[in-house]
């Protein structure tokens, strides 16, 4: 038997593909083994491969979405719950990531779903714009490599020097990386000390034309945050607390972007707003495709909220934060 790479070859190489499958082995062997529950070694005799051909074919058929892996019963409720969350919230797509136990970090399993939705979705030409957050940063390390023709990927709020390990400045760097696009730096504070310095900074040339790039962009990732005391608004040292009481007081629940919003999801505006270097929830909104992904019982409230404003257009979470929205009133 002859082994073949998962390339362009397996399809050139294996005859006889039957014309419902496109002409594709791999469909071909995933409908197979995963629909008509012949063994790998049975697959492999029909094919006219060997067997560990077989399984880097499998592997293939998932890594590229040809196949989406049935779960056990008792996580059907993920499944059922990216459905009633797409509908509740008006969202283009929900991606809900089966609880696994406890084994696993919840923002770490949500970052790399998240990655491998970005890869499915990015194109040629595309503008990313990427905020900061634990779980940005999962995704950032974690997003398949790839090489587009003109990709582009846009830091999307100012630095901070205490969050830099979940910085958006270290997050744009990474998926860059990855993608072998153009990164874009904003090179700015995310806060600075006075009206009078934003103003400076955004009359700068190479920082407004950093803007009109940002206001350009196709697709955004982002996260959020709740403002409670284990916040990582605050535990990032991106924001002091001090800072957000006249946003609580009238009414902030959570930050997207770097940007108070409310139980309506609407922004909250106040006197920081005039020394934050970074896109704002108006101009994020306008932005075609907008993916959160967020997860966490703690988060659920202002996640409820970010949704309901209409903030995004794609939902990457957790099974268990899937399900306390769907009983948000």
């Amino acid at each position: 038997m002859m082994e073949y790479p998962i390339n362009q070859q397996v399809h050139d190489k294996v005859a006889d593909v039957p014309v419902e499958f496109d002409g594709n082995p791999l469909i071909w062997a995933a409908w197979l083994y995963y629909e008509e529950g012949m063994t790998q070694q049975a697959i492999a005799d029909l094919l006219h491969v060997s067997r560990t051909s077989v399984v880097k074919m499998l592997q293939a058929a998932r890594d590229e979405g040809i196949v989406s892996i049935s779960v056990a019963p008792q996580h059907l409720g993920a499944v059922r719950g990216a459905r009633e969350l797409k509908a509740r919230y008006q969202l283009e797509t929900v991606i809900v990531v089966p609880d696994d136990g406890g084994v696993g970090q919840d923002y770490e399993r949500i970052g790399r779903a998240a990655g491998r939705y970005l890869a499915s979705v990015i194109k040629p030409e595309d503008i990313l714009g990427v905020c900061w957050g634990k779980t940005v940063l999962a995704m950032s390390e974690t997003v398949p490599e790839m090489t587009l023709p003109n990709l582009t990927i846009v830091q999307a709020a100012g630095s901070a020097m205490g969050a830099y390990e979940s910085s958006t400045e270290r997050c744009t760097a990474n998926i860059a990386v990855r993608l072998h696009a153009r990164s874009v730096n904003l090179h700015a504070p995310g806060i600075v000390s006075s009206y009078a310095l934003k103003e400076a900074l955004m009359a700068e040339k190479s920082i407004k034309e950093k803007f009109s790039l940002l206001h350009s962009c196709s697709k955004i990732v982002f996260g959020m945050a709740d403002l409670g005391s284990q916040s990582m608004a605050f535990a990032s040292g991106y924001l002091e607390r001090e800072d957000a009481q006249p946003y609580l007081h009238n009414g902030a629940i959570g930050m997207a972007a770097g940007r108070f919003f409310d139980a309506s999801g609407q922004a909250v505006l106040g006197e920081l707003d005039n020394k934050m270097i970074g896109i704002t929830l108006e101009k994020l909104t306008q932005i075609p495709e907008r993916i959160c992904i967020a997860g966490g019982k703690d988060k659920v409230a202002a996640l409820h909220a970010l949704l309901s404003g209409g903030n995004a257009t794609v939902l990457v979470t957790d099974e268990s934060t899937a399900l306390m929205l769907l009983q948000q009133p």
